[in-house]
């Protein structure tokens, strides 16, 4: 037993290691184009309403960055229509399943989002499952089913979109609009692979198991015996998409969520008076770019690597006018976005809806995925 919990206790530690190495590694590829010290203050001046940072010089120092305070209330009101939106388009996925009133599916996603942004290397993924499965209603295999299905769309979505948006921006960097193309591209391709392989899963279980084993069991027999069961948990959550009706809802809201989301980045930009930098366009390849950059393992909260995805389409326009403004900008979204997570899981965690014991247990690999 004591065996048990010290190698649970190292397989944490390790996990949390390698992903604040993620992070000191995506810090220093930011730091490179976004330099931390535009953003240090000799002088700040709240002026109108406007909170402007001067470089050393005081206030008649040229500003490293201001922003528009006003302007963030309605951008934090969209992240608030966001929350709701993302709730609303799993209820569908859901619906087959069991009966799921929606302030259930609100608390149960109100926490998991907040451990998705805030656990190390994805391991948030595992809590919508884990904690509706505590409902009695829903085995947690079915419910990680259906988080496949809704990572996958949103993958594809987003990689297309980025694909398809990156012809309305300028290429003042040509390095940079080839990196984000081939990166566009390189997901595109992955996440049409997994739509497809969902697809074989749809239509033939038996087949799209034997395909992971032939392939996945090329290179490790134990991990192909894993996967083969994952893939009969995605199955199982498929069940919800043989109904047009749902499946249509799931794609709305897939939409809707999506779309009110660009807009807050559009907000934010507002603020900061980056809109002549960061258009309508560029809000949306920004959302795409992080959405894609955070398909893959993540450091705690997303630290660095939010960042860094997030002003890969900047470095595609000239320089802005105050040089600390990019890179203010984008802490201010990261950190307007986790302050939304945490108010909201704050909210049913202080009282007693979720606790925080089972998040801990999540964290420490207790999630019976294959239950």
């Amino acid at each position: 037993m004591l065996a048990d919990a010290v190698g649970d206790g190292m397989k944490l530690a390790l996990k949390w290691l390698a992903s604040l190495a993620l992070a000191v590694l995506f810090i220093w590829l930011s730091s490179r184009q976004w330099p931390v010290d535009q953003l240090m203050c000799r002088d700040l001046e709240l002026t109108r309403g406007t909170l402007i940072c001067h470089a050393a010089g005081g206030v008649w120092g040229p500003p490293l960055w201001s922003v528009r305070l006003f302007w963030l209330l309605p951008a934090f009101g969209l992240l608030v229509v966001v929350h709701f939106l993302r709730v609303w388009r799993w209820a569908p996925l859901m619906a087959p399943l069991g009966r799921f009133d929606f302030w259930t599916l609100n608390c149960v996603g109100a926490v998991s989002f907040l451990a998705l942004f805030v656990f190390p290397l994805r391991l948030g993924e595992f809590a919508r499952p884990y904690l509706i499965a505590r409902t009695g209603k829903v085995r947690k295999s079915a419910a990680f089913g259906t988080i496949a299905v809704e990572r996958v769309m949103d993958g594809l979505m987003m990689a297309l979109l980025l694909a398809l948006v990156l012809f309305a921006l300028p290429v003042e960097n040509e390095t940079a609009y080839l990196s984000l193309r081939a990166g566009a591209s390189l997901a595109l391709l992955v996440f049409a692979g997994a739509m497809g392989l969902l697809i074989v899963a749809w239509l033939s279980k038996r087949h799209a198991v034997r395909l992971v084993e032939l392939t996945v069991g090329l290179f490790s027999r134990r991990f192909a015996e894993r996967a083969s069961g994952m893939m009969e948990a995605f199955i199982d959550g498929m069940k919800a998409m043989p109904s047009w009706r749902n499946f249509l809802g799931f794609v709305l809201g897939t939409m809707l969520y999506w779309g009110v989301n660009g807009f807050y980045f559009y907000l934010v930009a507002h603020a900061f008076g980056l809109t002549d930098v960061i258009d309508v366009a560029a809000a949306f390849a920004m959302m795409a770019a992080v959405a894609v950059g955070m398909m893959i393992p993540n450091s705690p909260a997303n630290v660095g690597s939010f960042w860094y995805f997030l002003l890969l389409p900047v470095a595609l326009y000239p320089p802005t006018s105050e040089p600390g403004g990019p890179l203010a900008f984008a802490l201010v979204v990261w950190g307007l976005m986790l302050l939304q997570y945490a108010l909201f899981a704050g909210y049913f965690m202080v009282s007693g809806k979720v606790s925080l014991d089972s998040l801990w247990s999540l964290q420490r690999g207790e999630n019976g995925e294959g239950q």
